[in-house]
């Protein structure tokens, strides 16, 4: 799952991306000993009068801002999955390209998730409403205040889903 030859070290920044056309969800989770805390989060959203293409470079130039800016030592992203309506999953793998471009352009290690596991890492269920993965991840980071939007609350959750993974232990990696 992980990149060979990649180890994780102390302190780790993972950001954890939920990618959208029109709004794409951040979350920025930093691990220091075995305590874990919120960096930064929130939303990117492209004008509703935008073409895709102009949406899509709108999102690439604010992904490649925020790898910038953080500088985190992995990316989490929420896998590809299956829709009803095919143009709708055509933009996601769009939108999702220019993520996988920005990260790649940065040697950044790319971890991707199902929707379904990351809220299962947070929640202890696959199924959970986007309530319940906010109250956890509220929790886990404890926050006086919810992650807006929620968007923004299911990239953290996707970070922590990366934090939680027992393969980030150097145990379970090879020298």
């Amino acid at each position: 799952m992980f990149p060979s030859g990649w180890h994780a070290k102390d302190p780790l920044v993972v950001v954890g991306i939920d990618p959208g056309t029109w709004c794409l969800g951040f979350g920025v989770v930093g691990r220091i000993g075995g305590g874990l805390r919120l960096v930064d989060h929130g939303a990117f959203r492209a004008g509703a009068g935008l073409s895709i293409a102009e949406r899509l470079r709108h999102m690439h130039a604010c992904v490649c801002r925020l790898l910038d800016h953080h500088r985190p030592d992995v990316l989490a992203l929420e896998q590809a999955f299956l829709q009803k309506n095919v143009q709708s999953a055509l933009r996601l793998g769009e939108v999702r390209g220019t993520i996988l471009l920005a990260a790649a352009a940065r040697e950044l290690p790319v971890v991707e998730y199902p929707t379904a596991v990351a809220k299962k890492s947070v929640t202890g269920h696959g199924g959970a409403s986007k309530e319940e993965v906010r109250f956890m991840v509220m929790e886990e980071l404890a926050l006086e205040t919810p992650p807006e939007p929620l968007d923004a609350t299911d990239a953290l959750a996707l970070a922590l889903c990366l934090l939680h993974d027992p393969a980030l232990d150097p145990r379970f990696h090879q020298a």
